[in-house]
């Protein structure tokens, strides 16, 4: 990176006004940020300093200060979260390694409902495209949490959770238009009656294409596209949903809420034509569509609560390469109670059926087309207090799957509270990633670098769960009222990976087994220091180290290479977020992040530069510019689709509250 470059990001992200006034920033102390409630890591409310576990929080506020527009963009506020923008619709969001379009060791939960998609395990992001301003906050949790959320909770969770009807009241607008990020959206709270709150929203948004990549990716040697032309990325989506509150009579809570969506996402589609050598690049439109509804019933009891939660979600995706309709039924119930003051349990169970319909081409296809698949668990989890500075909890979730049979999933964890800004925890857990959909009936031919003859990779009915056994120590700390730091250290140890053995030499054919494995090690340190009441800033820097190996026998030539790539070694980040009168806010956002894929993705610095001024109180303008500075760069090669070169942006936003 060079030296001009950096000196003068630093200097950027620095200049908030030292000389700031005394009017409040708005945000917590904080004292107040380690006192947040959380609910991920226990299932339970508590606060963020009581929490074993390596877990960050991303408030509304913070997503509104960093100037960001999509879900994905705002998990780079997470230390050790890595996200890297594929093309102008698509993102690999990983914890702690093992990227990729689709990272199927993270788990994340919107308002309790999954969406991991069942059928090639990860996360659909682009159409994930919820109202940013009706989020309450997003839980991040670094590490297994298989125990209490079950299989895929592998290398984290995330959990991201909507404010209640209640704090949604009134109206709110916005309107945003930029270089490559457009839309609009409204919003509206109403009391129907007593303890009776509803919202609804709808939104339009769109962005324009990037700009093609000078990297091959699957193509045969073929260049991805022409350096600085036009890609074929752009996406629109509109969307819609509603929230239902209802404290009903006694301690009974009752919520209802559902979302509909429908957009349209362009891509360059790598496929083969039997008649032709090489990959042929097609550029195709996909239509995508979904709907949710959620319900929920919480009481409260004398000794702790109850809660039963059911769900069903559909969702549709028609391309050149594959068409796919998923349908998701599920329901569980928890019951937390303390029958002494030392121990507090929670346990519960659920019950998760999955059918869906596919239909392939010559590059993608599966040998069952149509089929359900169920899935159910029993969890059980005890916090026994020690002394009252030592807490231990232990639990497990026994969970079973058609492909995988039962999977336990135990875990430890132990809490000192050294004093009263200071707690020490460690942890040992055991998650798994069981198979999916495409692990076992999948068959995708790709084109190899020459002679450009078809290779084959299928899916196996063998094929079982991924495994990870963790380690993890933690070290919170208020050094002084304005200053905070927290530490976290791992070691993961997987067994079980997904490889790629060689079946067939002529036609080359790979098969999916189980015969990888790998460790790594690495640490997080973040920290925050309140300058002036009116003036933050905040750091982190992540290190994180993978090794990879095929076990004894195995014939896997790619996935080692792969595994080891996908994730950077080092990242770094620095937010300066100041109020530089009553009225105007200034934010900085300064990202860094070590190459990945074998330094086919370089490493690059991002700043975003934020500026914000409210003349009327229920009015808010906004003035922000990303990847400030390079004019482009690339970040991470896709898998079904070719990737692009991340542009320099900016957009104005109005936001108006009625």
């Amino acid at each position: 990176m060079r030296p001009d470059k950096l000196l003068a990001a630093c200097l950027l992200a620095f200049s908030g006004n030292a000389l700031a006034i005394s009017a409040d920033l708005g945000q917590l102390s904080l004292e107040e940020l380690m006192s947040i409630e959380i609910t991920s890591v226990a299932k339970k409310s508590q606060r963020l300093a009581d929490a074993a576990a390596a877990i960050h929080v991303i408030t509304a506020e913070d997503i509104q200060r960093a100037g960001l527009t999509s879900l994905p963009e705002a998990l780079r506020l997470v230390p050790g979260v890595h996200v890297a923008q594929l093309d102008g619709n698509k993102w690999s969001v990983s914890v702690r390694g093992m990227g990729g379009r689709w990272a199927s060791q993270l788990l994340v939960l919107m308002d309790g409902r999954t969406i991991y998609n069942p059928l090639f395990g990860g996360v659909n992001w682009e159409v994930q495209d919820t109202m940013l301003e009706d989020i309450e906050r997003i839980e991040v949790i670094r590490g297994p949490g298989g125990t209490l959320w079950g299989a895929n909770a592998v290398n984290g969770v995330i959990n991201i959770i909507s404010k209640k009807a209640a704090d949604t009241q009134g109206g709110l607008a916005y309107a945003r238009a930029g270089t490559h990020d457009n839309g609009v959206g409204l919003r509206y709270g109403a009391e129907l009656g007593p303890g009776m709150y509803l919202r609804g929203h709808a939104k339009l948004g769109g962005r324009e294409p990037f700009e093609s990549s000078d990297r091959a990716a699957y193509t045969g040697g073929r260049p991805a596209g022409t350096p600085g032309n036009e890609a074929h990325d752009g996406w629109d989506m509109r969307s819609a949903g509603f929230r239902l509150d209802n404290r009903l009579a006694g301690d009974d809570n009752f919520t209802l809420q559902g979302d509909v969506y429908d957009g349209d996402i362009d891509q360059t589609a790598v496929t083969v034509v039997p008649s032709r050598p090489g990959n042929v690049l097609v550029p195709e439109t996909v239509r995508a569509s979904g709907a949710n509804m959620l319900l929920r019933w919480q009481r409260r009891l004398a000794d702790g609560e109850l809660q039963v939660q059911a769900y069903v979600d559909r969702t549709e995706r028609k391309g050149m390469l594959l068409r796919q309709q998923i349908d998701t039924w599920d329901i569980e119930f928890q019951h937390r109670f303390s029958p002494s003051e030392r121990h507090d349990i929670v346990w519960g169970g659920g019950y998760r059926t999955v059918a869906g319909e596919l239909s392939g081409s010559n590059t993608v296809s599966f040998s069952e087309t149509k089929g359900d698949t169920a899935l159910y668990n029993l969890f059980l989890q005890d916090e026994i207090q020690l002394r009252p500075d030592l807490a231990l909890t232990l639990g497990a979730k026994l969970e079973h799957s058609e492909y995988a049979g039962m999977e336990p999933q135990p875990s430890a964890r132990l809490l000192w509270q050294a004093d009263a800004s200071q707690a020490l925890w460690a942890a040992w857990s055991r998650a798994v990633r069981t198979p999916s959909l495409s692990d076992r009936y999948v068959t995708l031919v790709q084109t190899n670098l020459a002679p450009f003859t078809p290779v084959a990779f299928k899916g196996s009915l063998q094929f079982d769960s991924e495994r990870l056994t963790a380690y993890e120590a933690g070290w919170r700390k208020q050094l002084r009222d304005d200053i905070s730091l927290d530490a976290a250290v791992f070691l993961f140890d997987y067994d079980d990976l997904r490889s790629t053995e060689r079946t067939t030499a002529i036609p080359p054919t790979f098969t999916f087994g189980n015969r990888l494995r790998a460790k790594s090690h690495g640490f997080e340190l973040s920290g925050a220091w309140r300058v002036t009441p009116d003036w933050r800033l905040r750091a982190s820097y992540s290190r994180l180290r993978l090794d990879a190996e095929p076990e004894p026998g195995s014939t896997d030539p790619f996935t080692e290479a792969r595994i080891e790539g996908n994730s950077p070694s080092h990242q770094f980040q620095l937010h300066s977020h100041a109020r530089l009168r009553p009225d105007v806010d200034f934010d900085a956002m300064l990202y860094y992040v070590g190459a990945v894929q074998q330094e086919t993705a370089g490493d690059y610095l991002r700043l975003d530069l934020r500026l914000a001024w409210r003349p009327r109180k229920d009015l808010e303008l906004n003035l922000v510019g990303q990847n400030l500075l390079d004019d482009r760069h690339f970040e991470f090669i896709g898998q079904e689709s070719l990737a692009s070169d991340v542009p320099r942006g900016l957009y104005a936003q109005a936001r108006w509250r009625f």
